[in-house]
Order: structure tokens, then sequence, then C-alpha cells
């Protein structure tokens, strides 16, 4: 009896580890892959299907109370490093300002004119990328027909994007009350890239490059992997849970008034308008709790 028992018992064992063995084998990350050696574990999924974290998409009707906000985000910031690294692309990430830059060149997204108390998305104000280029000197390289000679299309090279130079963003963001879901949410409504350029008197000046619209980013910020810190390199976000999970520093300079005008606009000092950016803030985080009865 303890004979039939015993073979009994290595058989189902051997039923439960074969198939456990064979997804090992075939899910392997250290198989051999084509004599290309990976940097990272892969994801469940890959990364160009991951798709943008749905909205909650109220009617017009049911928005009880919202405020246009605007930020600047400071790459300087440490908690903001991984929009602004890696300088160079490499191991499946690129930087935010690449990515914007590479779909802009690309013809994926548009962008509109800078303009300092509104903000207008049509044919007539959008920003072509050439204009782009030629306004902040980017060299281009240009492909040319051994043959012919004629020009067959341009470029810009890795190393000539002005990157580093990149090191602010304007951010246009409405915060609202959906009577209907009873939802207290945000909704990040555009992003401008801010450079910063060394003129020909030596004075370094600031230029606000185009807004872009951020709906039309967050299917290519889904896909586009960030690095969030040096002591785990499993912990796989992507651009869009960035901005999405509000994992970003950022201050607010301005929300929407009757006079449009900025906190410095009518504050006499920066430290003034310090304390109307925090009463800003505090009013914001407060409202949800003063829309409930306890």
């Amino acid at each position: 009896m303890k004979t039939i028992y015993r073979t009994l018992l290595l058989g189902i064992t051997a039923l439960i580890a074969i198939p456990m063995v064979a997804q090992e084998t075939e899910n392997s990350f250290f198989d051999g892959n084509g004599g290309l050696v990976e940097s990272n574990l892969p994801t469940s999924i890959d990364l160009s299907e991951r798709k943008p974290i749905e909205y909650n998409n109220p009617r017009t009707d049911d928005i009880l109370w919202q405020k246009v906000v605007y930020r600047i985000i400071d790459l300087r910031e440490k908690i903001n490093f991984p929009l602004y690294f890696p300088i160079t692309s490499g191991d499946h990430r690129q930087s935010l300002f690449t990515t914007i830059f590479r779909l802009h060149e690309e013809g994926k997204i548009k962008g509109y004119n800078y303009e300092a108390e509104r903000e207008i998305f049509t044919d007539e104000t959008e920003v072509k990328f050439d204009e782009i280029l030629k306004k902040y000197n980017v060299i281009v390289s240009y492909k040319v027909d051994s043959v012919s000679g004629d020009t067959l299309g341009q470029s810009v090279e890795e190393v000539d994007i002005p990157n580093q130079e990149v090191i602010k963003y304007y951010l246009k963001e409405v915060w609202y009350f959906d009577k209907n879901n009873s939802i207290y949410a945000v909704r990040i409504l555009a992003i401008c890239p801010k450079i910063y350029l060394t003129n020909n008197d030596g004075v370094l000046e600031s230029n606000p490059i185009a807004w872009y619209p951020f709906d039309a980013l967050r299917p290519y910020l889904a896909q586009q992997e960030a690095l969030l810190t040096d002591r785990n390199n499993g912990a796989r976000e992507t651009l869009d849970d960035l901005f999405i999970k509000r994992k970003f520093g950022s201050y607010i300079y301005k929300v929407s008034n009757l006079r449009n005008r900025n906190f410095l606009e009518y504050n006499n000092n920066s430290e003034e308008a310090h304390k109307e950016q925090e009463r800003i803030k505090t009013e914001i985080i407060n409202l949800e709790q003063d829309l409930w009865e306890y």
C-alpha cells in the first residue's frame, strides 16, 4: 500500500513540475536572444503595447466647479530627474524633451505658439518643426544622393538635440468636480518646454518653445520607460505614469482670474508671491474636504 501511495505522489509531483519547467524555459529572460543582451528584465507587456491610463470623461453639464492652474516644473529638482535624464538616449529610455522633440520631428504631434496671456491651438498658431530648428540654431544633418547630389532629407543627430538646455516646463491643468460621479480630479491640458540659451551678449535667456496638447502626447509617453530611482531598476514606470500619478514636483505661478495676471504681477515681491502660491495650493487641497459633510 505504501508503494502505491509513493508512486502516486511521485506521479503528481512530476505532472506539476513539467509544465512549470516548460513555462520557465519558454519565458526565461536568460535564454539566448540572438546575441542581444538586455539590460532589464522584461515586463509582462511590451512597451510598444502599453496604453495610457484611461481618464474619466465627464459631461460638460456635470462639472460643478473648475479652476485652471498654471505650474512650472523645474528639472533641477531631484524629484524631476526622471524627466530630465538620460541626457543621451539609451537602455530603452530617453528624456521628456527628447521624446517631444522626436515626435514633433516625425510629425506625430503639433506645437503651438506660446503666448503669456492665452493659449490658442489652431492652424494659424501652429509652430512648424523647421521654425524651432532655425530659431534655436539646432544643427541639422542632410542626406545627399551620391550620384545626383540632390538632398534626400534632413535629420537631427542625438548629440545635437538641445536636451540639456531645457530645464523647465510650463504646465496647464484644470481641477474640477464632477457632480455625477462625485469625483474631484485634475486633468493636464498642455505642456510647454522652456529652453535656456546664452545670447550674443553672454546673457542667459529663457524662451518657451511651444505648447503641446497633453492628450496628443500621452499615447507616446505611455510607451516611454522612465527610471525613478538608482536603488531599484525594476520600478518600471512610464513618462505618462509620472504625470498621471503626480510623481513630479512643481509650483503654481498663475491661476485663472479676471485680469489674467500671474502672481508676480499683483504682488510686490517674491515673498508675497510665494504666500499667494501657498494660499492657492491650500485652497485646492481643502476644496475636496469642503465638498463633503461628516
